[in-house]
């Protein structure tokens, strides 16, 4: 394992292509990158999160709202951890100070 889960990560992976009447012999797999937070890691395949609740999931099966991707080990070229994740607020209450109201608009000089 490359990271611990919750870590934030880089992945360099190949991706497989859907091609519809064309030449399938002029095709390869793409190579796509991703950034996001690892949720699960297997010798097979591991899941990322690159969109996500801010505060922890209220239902037991998880985030239902959160995207991402699950990517196959032997697909994956290059992983690094980029960061350790914080651990996520459990309320709003001063996780965001917006700098201005909805109704208010930032000085335009």
């Amino acid at each position: 394992m490359v990271a611990k889960l919750g870590s934030i990560v880089f992945i360099r992976y190949r991706d497989h292509v859907l091609y519809h009447r064309g030449d399938p012999l002029s095709l390869k797999p793409q190579v796509r990158e991703c950034v996001g937070w690892l949720v699960y890691d297997c010798a097979d395949y591991i899941i990322i999160s690159w969109d996500r609740d801010a505060s922890p999931p209220t239902l037991k099966a998880g985030d239902s709202k959160a995207s991402g991707l699950v990517v196959m080990r032997s697909d994956i070229l290059e992983m690094k951890r980029i960061a350790q994740a914080k651990q996520r607020q459990e309320s709003n209450s001063g996780a965001f100070k917006p700098l201005f109201g909805k109704t208010e608009q930032p000085n335009s000089e």
